[in-house]
């Protein structure tokens, strides 16, 4: 299942994109890019994303606003926001979370973290989704189960 983990990455320096492109393909993940905060919300609207990685200095909406945008959009609010930046100053990392990031990666990167940060992130994700795929399950067993009782008390009450 984590081979169809679908990652979106948004940065306006074509190069970071290559780097990290690179890396997440080698885990397997299949890739999204985006150059700018508007393409990437385009994209969103197209294709099913699991995690985004996200620039915050961009021309433009920076990655705040995207992420803002993001998390007040009943579609897009559970997609785990993972910014990856040069902005290390500790007011950018304590906006980044306020904003609704699940965690902050400073620029330049070792490519170890990058992995192990997301796939942290793609677990979490996928634990979220099967509890909640388990809810509606329970949910619709104990409905089908509460009309047969329904239905067995109709037929016993008519004898």
């Amino acid at each position: 299942m984590e081979n169809d983990v679908h990652i979106l990455v948004v940065d306006d320096n074509q190069e970071n994109l290559k780097v990290v492109n690179s890396l997440l393909k080698e885990e397997n993940y299949k890739i999204a890019l985006a150059l700018d905060g508007k393409s990437a919300l385009d994209t969103l609207e197209k294709t099913r994303i699991d995690i985004i990685l996200l620039d915050i200095m961009m021309p433009g909406m920076d990655g705040f606003e995207v992420c803002k945008i993001l998390k007040s959009n009943e579609r897009t609010k559970n997609v785990p926001v993972i910014f990856l930046t040069a902005k290390s100053d500790i007011d950018d990392v304590v906006k980044g979370f306020r904003e609704g990031g699940v965690d902050y990666i400073t620029k330049p990167f070792r490519k170890e973290e990058l992995i192990v940060r997301v796939r942290n992130q793609v677990q979490l994700k996928l634990a979220r989704d099967f509890l909640a795929n388990s809810e509606i399950e329970m949910r619709k067993s104990r409905d089908e189960y509460m009309r047969v009782l329904y239905g067995l008390s109709k037929i016993l009450n008519r004898e």
